[in-house]
């Protein structure tokens, strides 16, 4: 050490020399720093990580222990519709067609000539934007029938249909759609409201119309 210290006093350090060794020394101190930073946020992540992981945990265990504030979809197919209740999708259920036509402002009636027999039926004015009539029967069929507060397509149905036609009824064109001979969708414009009537199981055209002829009148 002795010799070193001996040295060391022989030596004289330019400005230059300085300057640079206090920068080296700087730029080291710093990536130090950095690496220390570094080090702490990984550290913090991964704590972030744990506890994220543990109350996602806690509230699936909780939600799968908690019981529906609102019955399920397929509990309200199967139940009687309650006025004024919300529905799930943003809906107001109603007891009848006569109940919904009042407070929607569009007369509607139930439809009697679909192709299977109704065991349920419920109805509801939807987002405020269109009214809805649906018909079940025993075997999984159903039909939707809808009606809009203005003229915008509300049939919610955007498939490719390889039937899709017009024909004319009570002076109005009614697009029919479906699959070959089977059609699905029949729709149509009346006094500012646009018209739908779906079925899931589709029927043939005379019957389709006739589901129409029956709405529209």
């Amino acid at each position: 050490m002795s010799k070193y210290n001996e040295i060391m006093e022989h030596i004289e350090l330019t400005d230059e020399m300085r300057e640079r060794i206090i920068s080296n020394v700087s730029a080291k101190q710093k990536r130090r720093r950095i690496s220390r930073m570094i080090s702490a946020a990984l550290g913090a992540a991964a704590c972030i990580v744990v506890v994220f992981g543990a109350v996602t945990v806690m509230k699936n265990t909780d939600s799968m222990n908690k019981k529906p504030d609102k019955p399920t979809v397929n509990e309200q197919l199967t139940s009687t519709p309650i006025v004024d209740d919300t529905l799930t999708y943003g809906g107001t259920s109603y007891n009848s067609a006569a109940e919904l036509s009042k407070d929607f402002g569009v007369e509607i009636h139930d439809i009697s000539k679909l192709p299977f027999d109704v065991m349920n039926a419920s109805y509801s004015i939807m987002f405020d934007s269109f009214a809805e009539a649906d018909y079940y029967g025993k075997n999984g069929e159903d039909c939707c029938f809808r009606v809009g507060k203005d003229t915008e397509n509300i049939t919610g149905e955007y498939y490719e249909f390889t039937t899709v036609e017009t024909e004319k009824l009570s002076g109005i064109d009614i697009t029919l759609k479906g699959y070959g001979d089977s059609y699905h969708i029949a729709s149509w414009v009346k006094d500012g409201h646009f018209y739908s009537v779906s079925l899931s199981r589709g029927t043939d055209k005379d019957n389709l119309l006739e589901i129409a002829d029956e709405v529209m009148n």
